[in-house]
């Protein structure tokens, strides 16, 4: 693995989008060696450098739910990750590819703890200051870095062609000089990496404030822990983090012999996380539209803002001038149940001239239908004009739905009366780390158990559901068993984190092969009978993706099949 990055002590200090407000650096932002450590902003700006790829908020390519059962795009091009659902994706053709992003940004990181941090002067005059930001940047890069791991974990993991083993990605967690020779690092086994990425966090939870805000008893503080940080790694986000990584490693793709302790941790992560946020109380319909709300304590991590209009663009319906790229399924659309909580089951003849009554408001929520009311427009997705299916190429729904999650209605596209406004994109928020609590809760301890936390699985989804508008929940004090409610957390995992880069990654830690085959669907009736609108291709090795071809061709172990 000769390519994996090669860094020296020479920086073009670039613009983190989000965390360099506070830099101000010369025209001249070239510096070698140790004229770093003279220099305690372009110092830092190297652990920027490690932010840039953070995902942002203007990059579609995040809505990754069109390579799933849940969406669709309405034209052949302008999405890659479409192609993974046509049998095109490879260790060439990879669009979910983390590699060479990640461990540039872990190079940085590497290289700010390694060579920056212990041996700048943070502050000359003052001694605390000068050791609390050491402490406090020391724990951020680790977090940092842990971060990247984990996206390499999850794009590139899988179980090796030639050892069998479930593997990882190679842990590089010190700075590489090409002049040292041996730049060969053999993939870590899965279970190690893990291991690994933890103590990162641990060090990250236990170094880092929990959340960044300024302090009116010790105003001297917010020069180290105040609110002009918000944003960058804090405790609260290595938490979230932490109880992501545990979730995965406990799921059936990554934990063969189903070991409890394993879904446990997971469970009792989260639930330190829910307990220092407010408990289950805090859970409030406010998080329907958490994109509208910055301010929500829904949101753990966001990047930050950007006044625009591209995800309207893309998603509006093309009678408000959008170009309908993002087409829900029938499928996703079934998925919702009845106001009451009972599953609903298409073709009901209790339902056959308006199966959207009596229907979950989330359903409203997230989907544009026909007969939507939006902008003050009524949405015809059966005869519309230009609205109704396949009406107007490449901009018409081609399933019948439009997206509305995610959309922000001020904005307005029509010429003379444009309309902008701000957005941020979300990457961690707590309706996830509920859901994470409630699928490990449920796998650990059933249904009811409590391990030492004090509620239960049903407890959670009971709140999720009826902050949603399920109530009363007529089918929850129904579910009696583990599989069922293992179900029905799925569920509502999949309608909740639906369009935020989840739905791909969920159904192949699950194992869940149905759901990885299932073809998008559609309808022209107002969602009464469904049709097929894209096969999907599976192959069972599918659930893992691939190392790079490069890099396997340098001698790295791939992931069976690829």
């Amino acid at each position: 693995m000769k390519k994996l990055y090669h860094l020296f002590l020479t920086f073009a200090l670039l613009s983190a989008a989000g965390c360099n407000d506070f830099l101000d650096p010369d025209d001249d932002n070239s510096y070698k060696g140790d004229e770093l450590l003279t220099y305690i902003q372009r110092a830092e700006g190297v652990l920027l450098n490690a932010y840039a790829s953070v995902p942002n908020a203007n990059q579609i390519s995040v809505m990754t739910d069109v390579a799933t059962d849940n969406a669709v795009w309405n034209t052949s091009s302008g999405n890659s990750f479409r192609n993974i659902v046509s049998g095109e994706w490879s260790s060439t053709n990879n669009p979910f590819d983390k590699w060479s992003s990640a461990y540039t940004a872990i190079g940085y990181c590497n290289l700010f703890l390694d060579e920056l941090v212990d041996r700048v002067e943070w502050s000359y005059s003052d001694a605390w200051l000068c050791e609390a930001f050491r402490e406090r940047l020391t724990a951020e890069a680790r977090g940092l870095r842990a971060y990247y791991y984990m996206e390499l974990l999850t794009a590139h993991s899988g179980v090796g062609v030639n050892t069998g083993r479930l593997l990882g990605v190679p842990m590089i967690m010190h700075p590489i000089d090409v002049e040292e020779g041996d730049l060969d690092f053999p993939r870590d086994t899965y279970e190690r990496c893990v291991a690994l990425v933890l103590e990162d966090l641990q060090f990250a939870i236990d170094h880092l404030p929990y959340e960044y805000k300024n302090n009116s008893e010790k105003p001297e503080e917010d020069r180290v822990y105040g609110a002009r940080f918000a944003n960058r790694l804090c405790g609260r986000i290595a938490m979230a983090l932490k109880a992501r990584l545990l979730l995965q490693a406990a799921s059936p793709a990554f934990n063969p012999d189903n070991d409890a302790a394993k879904w446990e941790a997971a469970a009792v992560a989260a639930a330190e996380l829910i307990d220092a946020s407010g408990g289950i109380d805090a859970i409030d319909k406010s998080r329907i539209k958490f994109w509208l709300d910055d301010t929500s304590r829904e949101i753990v991590w966001r990047k930050d803002y950007y006044t625009g209009r591209d995800w309207e663009t893309t998603c509006f319906p093309p009678s408000l001038l959008g170009n309908g790229r993002m087409n829900p399924t029938q499928d996703f659309a079934d998925a919702f149940p009845y106001r009451n909580g009972v599953p609903y089951v298409p073709g009901n003849p209790s339902d056959p001239d308006d199966p959207y009554a009596g229907r979950d408001p989330r359903l409203d929520e997230y989907l544009i239908r026909n007969g939507s009311l939006f902008k003050d427009n009524v949405i015809n997705t059966v005869d519309g004009d230009v609205d109704g299916i396949d009406r107007k190429p490449s901009s018409s729904t081609t399933t019948g739905y439009y997206m509305k999650k995610l959309m922000n209605p001020s904005v307005n596209h029509t010429t003379g009366s444009v309309v902008t406004t701000r957005h941020f994109h979300t990457l961690l928020r707590m309706t996830e780390v509920y859901l994470i609590f409630a699928e490990a809760a449920n796998e650990a301890w059933g249904p009811d158990g409590q391990g030492t936390v004090g509620y239960s699985a049903r407890d959670v989804i009971a709140r999720i559901r009826s902050t949603g508008g399920i109530t009363p929940d007529q089918y929850l004090p129904t579910v009696a068993t583990q599989a069922d409610m293992r179900r029905l957390i799925r569920n509502e995992r999949r309608l909740e984190l639906a369009f935020e880069n989840q739905r791909f990654w969920d159904v192949r830690r699950w194992k869940d092969e149905q759901a990885m085959m299932r073809a998008a669907t559609g309808t022209r009736d107002g969602g009464k009978t469904a049709f097929e609108v894209e096969s999907r291709v599976f192959m069972d090795y599918m659930i893992y993706g691939p190392i790079p071809y490069d890099e396997q061709m340098k001698g790295l172990e791939q992931n069976r099949g690829w």
